[in-house]
């Protein structure tokens, strides 16, 4: 969780997370057939930095904001929150999801630190036991390899990473056909996104039973993102729904955003390596597919990334003499 980690990362400027940022903000703002984008409650981890909580309320005016932290440094997260509006919530997410008003809807964006264990899977099945039709749920875990692998290093003698991994989530959580190399860096991610996927289906398979199909609530995944920013991270993110709002699913139009690949809804993020001129030189032709462009010395596939991201990659600049 955040709690930790802030003293190690500046959250704040980490270009391929800013990106992800403002690509779940695109995906937030197409929610209005479900319920007006500024009524929604966004929770969330802020850390000290709080940069996903000034996005969104600037970006689409959310004033309901929950940020849920680790017990200590509760002085510095509070000194640090940015507006009056952000409720801090101390403690475990597996005791504070609970607390939670489930008759509203949410954004809810659990961004954990560290690879994916049981404690998580148990999260994201609270969320789907209570979640409202149109609340939107994304997942964002570490995927440079599972813990399991750095204890099996330490101790050579022993178990297998896969056989402790299975030990660790139990045999009915890992798919049948998971192999060692499978926890490390994208197969890892991938495996990761597949477990958190048959955990939300497992909740809602219980949830539905007994109810009609207009009140069976399923979820609808949106997109998977990857990204390294230092560590290799993954998210899923999807919407619940009930069966009765489908015609509201459809009105979100999630399949246009523009930062998916062709044929896609899986997003690599890769930040193009560009000096400014470069990119002023890019910019100075969008909107306009890649083929259009004209390049100079510009690498064609640090041109191709920058057309496809452009719109949400942040803009930095450094200033020298």
């Amino acid at each position: 969780m955040s709690g930790r980690s802030f003293r190690k990362i500046d959250y704040s400027i980490r270009p391929a997370k800013h990106t992800e940022r403002k690509m779940l903000c695109e995906i937030f703002r197409r929610l209005w057939p479900f319920q007006a984008i500024e009524d929604y409650t966004y929770v969330g981890m802020g850390s000290v930095w709080f940069s996903d909580f000034v996005l969104f309320h600037r970006m689409l005016g959310i004033k309901s904001m929950i940020s849920i932290e680790q017990s200590g440094q509760q002085e510095r997260f509070t000194s640090n929150k940015p507006f009056a509006a952000i409720q801090m919530r101390f403690g475990q997410t597996g005791a504070e999801l609970p607390k939670l008003d489930w008759s509203k809807n949410y954004f809810l964006w659990i961004d954990y630190d560290d690879p994916l264990t049981p404690s998580m899977l148990l999260d994201i099945g609270t969320v789907a036991t209570n979640a409202t039709s149109g609340t939107v749920l994304a997942i964002s875990v570490q995927c440079h390899q599972a813990q399991e692998v750095a204890f099996t290093t330490q101790y050579r003698e022993g178990p297998s990473a896969k056989d402790c991994f299975i030990t660790s989530f139990g045999i009915a959580r890992v798919p049948t056909t998971t192999a060692d190399e499978d926890l490390y860096g994208w197969p890892f991610g991938k495996l990761s996104r597949t477990m958190v996927l048959s955990e939300i289906q497992a909740s809602l398979a219980t949830r539905n039973v007994g109810q009609s199909s207009d009140r069976k609530v399923s979820f609808s995944p949106i997109c998977t993102i990857e990204y390294e920013d230092g560590a290799k991270m993954t998210t899923i993110v999807g919407i619940f729904i009930k069966g009765a709002d489908a015609s509201k699913l459809e009105e979100c139009r999630f399949q246009d955003l523009d930062f998916f690949p062709e044929g896609s809804r899986h997003v690599r993020i890769a930040i193009p390596k560009l000096t400014v001129a470069e990119i002023r030189g890019l910019e100075r032709q969008l909107p306009a597919s890649p083929e259009e462009l004209i390049l100079g010395a510009i690498p064609p596939a640090e041109a191709k990334h920058f057309s496809e991201l452009y719109r949400y990659l942040p803009n930095f600049a450094v200033l020298e003499g």
